[in-house]
Formats: structure tokens, C-alpha cells, sequence
């Protein structure tokens, strides 16, 4: 079966189109849209809620291109284009109700399964820690987070049980801050240019994972020394580990940003 789309637009003398679709992508790209009072894309274009006038689906048992060839090499003289078979009644059926119905169900089948899904607590106690080879700075941080009353996760410390280090972070779902440590343990650059100190390259695939996986603002990267750090992400939280131990309290600040209870008072024990 194909099934095909009509619109009627404000303000335009003719309708839009798009034929020859399966009922699937009707479904979910343009009625579960409708239905929700959302905008969507239909021929090429984004189709505003408030400018649609009329929607009428249709059904045939052919393409529309075969019955507009059937129709101009075997029964008339006229033109007819796979628009215009849209008006053939012999060969279409509405289904409009139909498909409505259809997405009706569906939104209440993904409501039901939204409201029956666990909510997952994040966990504010925890503190995921990234880092490479440098087990001073992995140490220093770890102490720091435990003075704040927290625990530190570091993920390649965690029990492997035959788990990659993404598997590893996506096992603990809930912990809601990262700490990625950037320390100059390798060294890189452009072809032709100076070699400059890098962190390893997983830490850099971890951070990215973990902004994606809890968001840009719950996570924060230590940089240690002059390493070089990735230019290509806008609004990344980058902290220096100086000497006089400032980022302490930028990384608490941080933390308490994010929703953690901090007592900033555990900063000057």
C-alpha cells in the first residue's frame, strides 16, 4: 500500500504534497507531529500548526506515478499528473480518520510508557574522576573530593567484569558530576608543527562522552601545566590546577552549581 499526504496551507491556492509514502513515516513524521501542536517538515519545507487549513491522507494499491502512466497511455488525452490522481476516487481511499486514530493511540501508548518508566535519582554524592597517567594529580583531586564530603568514582579503579570504560560510566547512571583530569601525558600536534603536551587521548573521548551523557554544566576539566585542551566545544568548564590550589575552590563552586551540597567551610579545614 502507499499512502500519500495533502495540505492546505493559508494563504496558498494549492496544496502540498507528498505521495507515495509508507504509512509509517506518515504516522510518525507528520500526524504524531500534528497531533502534539508541533511544526514539521512536509515537501521540503517547515509547515507552522497555525497555517494548516486541512490534512487529508489517502491510500492506493499503486504508486502514484503508475496510475498517472496508466491513466495517460490507456483511458484519456488530458494530462494527468500523480498530483492530480489524488481526485481519482476509483483508485484512492481516505484514510485520514484512520491514521489520526492510529496516532492517537500511539501518543497514549507513549505516554504510559513514560509515566510507567523508573525516574532515575541522581546520585549527589558521587564524583566521577577521568584521568590519565599522572597519579599525583588522580590523588590530589580524590583527597579533595572526599574533604567535601563526597566519593570519588574513578572509573578505571571500578571492577572490570569484562566491561570497556564507557560501560563502566553508563553502570553508574546516576552519579551527576565528572571531573576530567587533563595532564600532559602524551604529546601531539598538526603536521609540521611543534609537538605539544597532550592529555591521553580516551581521557579527551571521555570528557566528550560525559557532557553528553550529563550535560556540559555538570561536568568540569582540571588542566595541569600548559596542556592543550580541545578548541572545537564552546562553554566548557576548564580549571587550572595551579600551584596555590585555587582550583579547590572553583571545582567546589562547580559542584555547588550543579546541585551538590557543598559547605564551603570544608574548602579552609
Amino acid at each position: 500500500m502507499f499512502y500519500h499526504v495533502v495540505i492546505e496551507i493559508e494563504g496558498n491556492k494549492e496544496p502540498i504534497y507528498e505521495l507515495d509514502r509508507t504509512i509509517e513515516s506518515v504516522i510518525e513524521e507528520v500526524m504524531i507531529p500534528y497531533l502534539e501542536g508541533k511544526s514539521f517538515h512536509f515537501d521540503g519545507y517547515p509547515i507552522a500548526l497555525d497555517r494548516i487549513k486541512r490534512i487529508n491522507i489517502k491510500k492506493t494499491n499503486q504508486t502514484t506515478t503508475e496510475l498517472a502512466n496508466f491513466e495517460n497511455e490507456y483511458i484519456t488525452m488530458l494530462d494527468v499528473s500523480r498530483e492530480s490522481i489524488m481526485s481519482f476516487d476509483q483508485y484512492t481511499e481516505d484514510v485520514t480518520k484512520k491514521i489520526i486514530e492510529i496516532g492517537k493511540q500511539k501518543l497514549k501508548e507513549r505516554g504510559n510508557e513514560q509515566l510507567s518508566a523508573p525516574e532515575v535519582k541522581i546520585d549527589k554524592t558521587k564524583v566521577f574522576i577521568v584521568h590519565g597517567h599522572d597519579k599525583l594529580a588522580l590523588a590530589e583531586t580524590g583527597l579533595f573530593i572526599r574533604q567535601l564530603g563526597l566519593e570519588p568514582i574513578v572509573i578505571q579503579d571500578q571492577s572490570n567484569q569484562g566491561m570497556t570504560i564507557i560501560e563502566k560510566i553508563e553502570s553508574y547512571s546516576n552519579v551527576g558530576y565528572g571531573v576530567i583530569l587533563y595532564t600532559p601525558c602524551d604529546e601531539g600536534a598538526k603536521q609540521g608543527e611543534e609537538l605539544k603536551p597532550r592529555a591521553r587521548q580516551n581521557v579527551v573521548f571521555e570528557h566528550g562522552f560525559l557532557i553528553g551523557k550529563i550535560g556540559r554544566k555538570n561536568v568540569a576539566a582540571l588542566v595541569k601545566d600548559a596542556v592543550e585542551k580541545p578548541n572545537d566545544i564552546s562553554g566548557i568548564v576548564y580549571i587550572t590546577m595551579d600551584d596555590n590550589d585555587a582550583w579547590r575552590l572553583k571545582l567546589a563552586q562547580e559542584l555547588k552549581s550543579s546541585g551538590y551540597e557543598i559547605d564551603m567551610n570544608r574548602f579552609f579545614e
